[in-house]
């Protein structure tokens, strides 16, 4: 490359945006591809497997390449991702220009993106630690948080302006154009070096340093606590995604349906900002449990009454509230986990987070149908609930949508009184402290033992009086043994 950036700062910079775009328009790309396969088939189903095929393929490989993230050079995984992401497109491309583009073409291009995404993603999270300094962890967070998130919400709205514009070649153009702009940034940038601790005698098979992630995050069973909340998250959000569209048509029309999925985008798009200038709450846990509780408060909001304003508050508040609590949770992973072993934490966070997303998106429609019937002017609820929400066509969502929020409540009290999750961040700072003292004395010992043992003639100079031993630094603890520093 004619020039190279190797300022961190700078890196973080130039990787975030690029990555920003990338998200972005595979958002687009997986979206628009659904349209595309419903337009075709008429199908909903068909139009469901593409957004399965471009989830389902990523949980799975998530705590494979999050091992391979922890022992390979990131960048290059990053580089080598979005380079094969960029030929999926491109074949796609010139698939749908010379009018062969079939159905199982998309199904394939969308889980062979989602496999890539995979691969990159863990890399990706793990890198941030690297570039940024600690106390600046949290605003990282935020801004890696918001980017993913608009990547997933803003689709939807987007793509249906970019379709009847410039179609879906277009799209399929402006993404190949991104991943092209990510790749150029991967070239021209230098990642900081990952502290890796020592090296295990001999090199430990994918399946053990994988199970050595496990033992990990079930070390500190706060943090698998942390995960099961952002579980349960995913699944509430994704429920409400489907379950908003009925509710809003039952009394009103697309474009007011439209403004209020926008209240969620702007909701998403203020939450990150506020989290990236501000950092979040210095006690990050108490503010997940905050902001969750404001989310579980916002859904019940949403389904108090059929009305476009209180469903696009409740929509607002919970999308807002959402980056406050992943992006607590990844500060919490890059604060205290080791560099060595980040990739494989955040793929296991993501492997269950994620994991409920699908359940949800099949649950949706079964639960809006069960819940129809009870506050049917005719229905059992009728006369004692349906007498605050409202009864009729539409009412089952809202309902649903309270019930989700009353749950959430619960969840959110469970998680405050158990001791584990409340003080996870203390516990892992403590240990964290201990670990690095000992490696600091460790390394003294080292140190003082090699400077007696110098002999006269070896070309060793004999130390001033007075004179301390220069230290090389300090060594991060061995993560196999559990361990983690504090950066």
């Amino acid at each position: 490359m004619p020039f190279t950036i190797t300022a961190p700062k700078k890196v973080f910079g130039t990787i975030w945006t690029t990555q920003f775009f990338s998200s972005l328009g595979t958002g687009l790309t997986d979206f628009a591809l659904g349209v595309f396969v419903y337009q075709r088939t008429g199908s909903t189903s068909q139009f469901a497997l593409v957004l399965v095929c471009a989830m389902v393929p990523a949980i799975l490989l998530s705590p494979f390449s999050g091992v391979l993230g922890d022992r390979a050079d990131r960048r290059l995984m990053m580089l080598g991702s979005n380079a094969a992401s960029g030929a999926v497109v491109l074949v796609l491309l010139l698939l749908r220009h010379g009018g062969h583009l079939d159905t199982w073409h998309i199904y394939a291009g969308a889980a062979v993106l989602a496999i890539c995404g995979a691969f990159r993603d863990p890399a990706y999270y793990a890198s941030v630690s690297q570039m940024v300094p600690k106390e600046q962890l949290g605003r990282a967070s935020g801004a890696v948080q918001t980017a993913e998130n608009i990547g997933i919400v803003a689709p939807p709205v987007v793509a249906g302006v970019l379709l009847s514009t410039v179609g879906l070649s277009g799209i399929l153009l402006l993404d190949l154009i991104t991943y092209g702009l990510g790749v150029l940034a991967l070239m021209a940038t230098v990642f900081p070096p990952v502290e890796r601790g020592d090296a295990p005698a001999g090199k430990p098979s994918l399946f053990s340093d994988m199970a050595e992630g496990w033992r990990y995050v079930l070390a500190y069973r706060g943090l698998l606590y942390l995960f099961f909340f952002g579980a349960f998250i995913s699944f509430t959000v994704g429920l409400t995604q489907i379950v908003v569209t009925p509710l809003v048509l039952a009394f009103a029309s697309t474009s007011v349906l439209g403004a209020t999925f926008s209240a969620g985008g702007v909701g998403i798009f203020l939450g990150g900002l506020v989290m990236t200038m501000w950092g979040g709450p210095r006690n990050r846990v108490a503010g997940i449990l905050l902001f969750g509780l404001g989310q579980a408060l916002s859904l019940v909001v949403a389904g108090l009454r059929p009305n476009a304003v209180l469903i696009g508050i409740g929509l607002f508040g919970c999308l807002f509230g959402i980056q406050f609590v992943r992006g607590g949770t990844a500060t919490v992973i890059r604060t205290y986990v080791p560099d060595s072993m980040q990739a494989r934490v955040f793929s296991l966070n993501r492997f269950v987070a994620w994991s409920t997303l699908p359940l949800a998106y099949l649950l949706a429609g079964p639960l809006v149908d069960a819940f129809d019937p009870l506050v049917k002017p005719s229905g059992s609820l009728a006369d004692s609930v349906g007498q605050v929400i409202g009864t009729g066509k539409g009412r089952g969502g809202g309902l649903l949508l309270m019930v989700l929020g009353t749950a959430f409540l619960l969840v959110v009290l469970a998680a405050y009184l158990t001791p584990r999750f409340r003080n996870v961040e203390t516990e892992m700072a403590a240990v964290a402290a201990g670990r690095e003292k000992a490696a600091e004395e460790a390394t003294e010992e080292t140190a003082e033992e090699a400077t007696e043992g110098a002999a006269p003639g070896d070309g060793a100079l004999p130390e001033e009086e007075g004179a301390e031993p220069e230290l090389a630094g300090s060594r991060r603890p061995d993560p196999a043994a559990g361990s983690e520093a504090a950066r």
